[in-house]
Formats: C-alpha cells, sequence, structure tokens
C-alpha cells in the first residue's frame, strides 16, 4: 500500500479516503503521513476504523458466529476509539482545528473527517 501512495504526487489528490485499512498496519502513522502528503491544500480525507467496542462485535460474528472471515480479524493490529485515532491525525500533520473525529454505527466505528489547511 505505501509503495502506491509514495507514487503519488504531493498535493495532488482533492479528496483521500482510507476505510477499514489502518488497524491492519503495524505503522499507521507511517500511512497516514503519506495521505496527508498526497493531499490538495484545502483537501479532505476521510477515514474509518473499527473501535474498541467494534472490536467485540467484530470478533463474536468472526470466530464465534462464523459470519465474516476470521483472517481479516486475526490481521487487526489495532481499534481505535477518537481519542486514540486523534493524536495520530495531528501526528500526521492535520490541524486540531481541522479535525472532526466522532464515534458512529453505535459506537462500533470511529469516523474522521480531515481538512488540510
Amino acid at each position: 500500500m505505501l509503495g502506491s501512495l509514495r507514487s503519488l504526487e504531493d498535493g495532488g489528490l482533492d479528496v483521500v479516503m482510507c476505510v477499514s485499512v489502518l488497524e491492519h498496519l503495524w505503522e499507521p502513522t507511517v500511512a497516514l503521513r503519506e495521505m496527508f502528503r498526497i493531499l490538495a491544500p484545502g483537501g479532505t480525507a476521510l477515514f474509518n476504523v473499527p473501535s474498541w467496542r467494534g472490536k467485540t462485535f467484530l470478533e463474536l460474528s468472526a470466530f464465534r458466529l462464523r459470519l465474516s472471515p476470521a483472517d481479516e480479524m486475526n490481521d487487526h493490529k489495532m481499534y481505535y476509539d477518537p481519542k486514540d485515532f486523534w493524536p495520530l491525525l495531528v501526528t500526521a500533520g492535520f490541524l486540531p482545528q481541522n479535525i472532526k473525529c466522532f464515534g458512529h454505527k453505535f459506537g462500533l466505528n470511529t469516523f474522521a473527517v480531515c481538512k488540510k489547511a
């Protein structure tokens, strides 16, 4: 994934969307910094990650009910509540005033809308 991001030019995209990816990475901040880099000034990045509350339901679905792939759940490295995710977004380069980070889907996921100054 990082190779693909690194092939994109600085500030070349108006919108970056990252859904259900970061929880699979050992170093999500590296990917977040790349997404910040490729985002144009004034552009918007949208992120969706599972929360710690969602972990319980995802694992129930995968390991007990077998409704979703166990391999995918076994690949999760981290879960993110807004208080966990917000600092990563700041570290990636987004200004605090340009970050809206909140729980959604009954708190099962964390969603962030970030503008690049």
